[in-house]
């Protein structure tokens, strides 16, 4: 009993002699990369950018886990590790990337970088409610439609007929079509709807051997599939048909695929952007009501090579205003 006594005194003390207000130190947030996450990735030195934008010092007041670019079956162990660890967040740059964060957990928050509609394919509930662990930075707003028209327009001057290449459930899901539509009307340019399906070989072969198709001008590849193959053989049939289009997507390879343009959201200011939506999960927002941040900077590709092949004089407006061009 005396014992016991003398130990609590010895605990009084020691608590009484602790400095007013001290507390424990605090945890440092700790992030898990996944995707684009090599040591010099223009992609992960964007995200990095943010963050120093934002106060946070790597290493200092915040940990940094990014895992090797590698293969996308890896993406599944990196994200179980992520878990393991149990890091604060989970930045999730790409597709794959999302689609092993998401397998791995229900609860940690994971911030995206969405390429495509990330309602049609399942990745959140709504843009404004994601509803679930995941939110993010979207790749797409519903004006893009109507840009990429225009764009086509400004681009070859004499386009009056443009196929457009779309896919029902994606249109259903984010309705690129309004605007689109609206700016055919005010440009004076009518629309061929080429219906893509959502996989397989066949619906392509079809579409192409449409008159739709022969008869049009110019074309445009809407958002709803995302099959390489599919891209380079719509590419290829153009040029072989001396068809100029638009693809919606800024990154693609464009001296590979053999497209003329493309256009959409900036990669890299996606990547800056998803630092200010983990900062606003580290400070207590929760991702389920954290609406997907749309789009902000845009990139045009032009491939003056296909150009060339085509026929076409692309306009000096148009090259100086073009983020890249292929020579």
């Amino acid at each position: 009993m005396r014992t016991t006594f003398l130990l609590l005194i010895v605990v009084l003390l020691t608590c009484a002699q602790a400095p007013a207000g001290a507390q424990q130190p605090r945890k440092v947030p700790e992030i898990g990369i996944i995707g684009q996450a090599y040591p010099r990735s223009p992609i992960l030195q964007s995200f990095r950018h943010g963050l120093r934008e934002l106060g946070y010092v790597e290493g200092q007041n915040i940990i940094l886990d990014p895992r090797p670019r590698g293969v996308i079956s890896q993406f599944h162990n990196f994200a179980a590790d992520f878990v393991r660890l149990k890091v604060d967040v989970i930045v999730a740059l790409g597709p794959e990337a999302i689609g092993a964060a998401k397998a791995a957990t229900k609860t940690i928050p994971i911030v995206a970088t969405f390429r495509d509609d990330p309602v049609r394919l399942g990745q959140v509930a709504s843009l404004e409610r994601p509803g679930g662990n995941v939110t993010g930075v979207s790749g797409l707003t519903l004006e893009l439609g109507g840009k990429w028209l225009e764009l086509v327009k400004e681009t070859i001057l004499s386009v009056k007929r443009v196929a457009v290449f779309w896919n029902r459930i994606a249109e259903e899901k984010f309705p690129l079509w309004r605007s689109l539509d609206s700016a055919a009307r005010s440009l004076g340019v009518e629309l061929q709807w080429l219906h893509a399906g959502e996989g397989g070989y066949g619906w392509l072969n079809e579409n192409l051997r449409k008159a739709e198709w022969r008869q049009a001008d110019a074309f445009i590849v809407l958002p709803g599939f995302s099959s390489a193959r599919n891209v380079k053989d719509i590419a290829d049939y153009g040029l072989r048909n001396r068809l100029p289009g638009i693809f919606w997507r800024s990154d693609l390879d464009l001296d590979q695929i053999g497209g003329l343009m493309a256009y959409g959201a900036n990669r890299y200011e996606q990547s800056r952007r998803a630092a200010y939506v983990v900062d606003k999960i580290l400070k207590g927002a929760k991702p389920a009501e954290l609406p997907v941040e749309l789009p902000k900077s845009f990139e045009l590709v032009i491939n003056r090579k296909v150009a060339n092949e085509l026929g076409i004089t692309i306009p000096p407006q148009m090259l100086a205003w073009a983020d890249h061009v292929f020579r």
